[in-house]
């Protein structure tokens, strides 16, 4: 059974809020420092949030965690990558931004790729903290 829609929502929202802090500093700024936080935040919440159902779909399909499915994964963190960026993009227009404020278009694909081995080491040593809460617990 996959995880509870508000808990993968506040998850990725605090994520991408400390990912927002980040780009408010690596972009340029637009206007006051807080509608330039939430345009950073809402590029950040793209790839976080839908970066996590990319990364649900792909350990969907059977043998991914195994030899060659590695690469099959990271091929499709980038592949979601390039999709997140195209709905950040549009909702950066959206907010009156100028698109060419942005990196390319790979560079989204790069993007997620990192963040994904990010959010899965810190994921990796929240279940390994559980795990061993849980034995100590018995």
């Amino acid at each position: 059974m996959g995880e509870r829609f508000l808990s993968v929502v506040t998850r990725t929202a605090l994520a991408a809020a400390l990912l927002g802090v980040v780009l408010l500093v690596a972009l340029p700024r637009h206007a006051s420092i807080l509608t330039d936080f939430v345009d950073a935040f809402t590029v950040a919440f793209c790839f976080t949030f839908l970066g996590h159902y990319v990364e649900a779909l792909l350990l969907a399909l059977p043998g991914i965690r195994t030899g060659v499915g590695h690469l099959v994964r990271v091929a499709g963190w980038f592949a979601g990558g390039l999709w997140c960026y195209v709905i950040a993009r549009w909702l950066w227009i959206r907010y009156g931004r100028d698109p060419s404020e942005l990196p390319g278009l790979l560079w989204g694909g790069v993007f997620l790729v990192a963040l994904e081995l990010v959010m899965n080491r810190v994921a990796r040593r929240d279940d390994a903290t559980l795990s061993v809460e849980r034995d100590r617990q018995r």
